[in-house]
């Protein structure tokens, strides 16, 4: 039997028919304390135009094959003018080379902590070279709209300086800025956009954060060797080689859950000083916009440490927000293993690109355009 008919034969037999998330429990992580360094100015609001996007309407929508949900937003605005570099706070800052920064995009639920989270290092890749105790502006693009406001000038911690969030730990360097102590209005359910500016010489860095309605469903997918053509290929990336290939159909095929109203997770053990490279990857070869996250190594990680960093990161999606993925795409031993300790069910509903050692009841598959019409044939989860 074909890979397609295997696949329609076990998806219209399975949970392929409906959403496999599920919304369970509470178990937000809560507030230990916030670094309160921030000069708030909460009048300034810059208003950057209209923008070719809106934030998508919640809609209940009949459960039918052919329904298609809102786009989610682009959250494209054009970032605000952060006026003229101001003098860095040390003169060491700055020194490692080229700016290397990262903001850690966030999955959470209405009601919780909203964090904005930024790491500020310089280096071309690596070492890190963190700027610690230097001034950073940080602007709030609400329901990715076009106004960005200006939620005030936070400094950068020293090493240990801060208490761990969602996962963070403080390796200096970093910002933790806790939104709802700024804002009269939580953010609502929907996509944020975060944007930092580095005082010091303007370089910059962006977050996003997913606010997540009740009931919503998420698909997983590892990135390299899943969706790209190498395992390898973001190493060479990151020496000044060229971005790797996409494996053909994989962007079609995520892109059909994200019209189906699917919220996508890109999980990978990259380096965290590659997040700017993968989002820039993404979007360059037609992937749906997405949560982005690295582990927290310098090189990356492996084997069984990348499966305790797979699996931890899907067991806090589920304690955040009480939410298991309802599919996911892998390539790895990794993979494999980390959603089954997740327990993305039904295990059929795991899909691992030409990788068949130990499946653990997953799909084998190696052609991601034989999988597209499958996909487009669920009904909506529009949320």
């Amino acid at each position: 039997m074909s890979i397609a008919r295997t696949v329609l034969a076990f998806c219209f037999a399975t949970a392929c028919s409906g959403a496999g998330g599920s919304s369970e429990t509470d178990g937000e992580r809560r507030d230990t304390g916030a670094r309160d360094t921030a000069t708030a100015d909460d009048s300034a609001v810059v208003d950057t135009g209209s923008s070719d996007s809106a934030p998508p309407t919640e809609t209940t929508p009949a459960d039918t094959a052919s329904l298609v949900c809102p786009p989610r937003p682009k959250c494209d605005a054009p970032p605000p003018d952060p006026g003229p570099k101001r003098s860095f706070r040390h003169t060491t800052s700055g020194w490692g080379g080229s700016a290397n920064h990262r903001g850690r995009d966030l999955f959470v639920k209405p009601g919780s902590k909203q964090w904005a989270l930024a790491k500020f290092a310089y280096g071309a890749p690596t070492p890190d070279n963190d700027a610690q105790d230097e001034d950073v502006d940080v602007y709030l693009l609400r329901d990715c709209g076009t106004t960005w406001k200006k939620l005030g000038t936070f400094r950068t911690t020293n090493d240990g300086e801060h208490p761990t969030v969602e996962g963070v730990a403080d390796t200096g360097g970093r910002i933790y800025v806790d939104i709802a102590a700024l804002e009269a209005k939580p953010l609502g359910v929907g996509r944020h956009r975060v944007h930092f500016v580095m005082a010091g010489d303007l370089s910059k860095t962006d977050q996003y954060i997913e606010v997540l309605p009740d009931g919503a469903n998420v698909v997983v997918s590892d990135i390299d060797g899943t969706l790209t053509t190498s395992e390898s290929a973001s190493w060479s990336e990151a020496f000044g080689g060229a971005p790797p290939a996409a494996n053909p159909g994989s962007a079609d095929v995520l892109n059909a859950f994200a019209r189906k109203g699917y919220y996508l997770f890109y999980l990978t053990a990259r380096p965290e000083f590659f997040v700017q490279k993968t989002r820039d990857w993404l979007r360059d070869k037609g992937f749906p916009t997405g949560i982005v996250h690295t582990s927290f190594s310098q090189i990356g990680e492996s084997g069984a440490a990348g499966i305790t960093y797979k699996t931890t990161e899907l067991a806090d999606l589920k304690g955040k927000t009480g939410i298991t993925p309802a599919y996911g795409f892998g390539n790895t031993d990794t993979d494999t293993t980390a959603y089954d300790n997740a327990k993305i069910t039904p295990a059929a509903n795991r899909f691992f690109f030409k990788y068949m050692t130990d499946l653990k009841g997953g799909t084998y598959h190696d052609d991601y355009t034989k999988l597209v019409s499958v996909f487009e044939s669920l009904p909506a989860v529009c949320k």
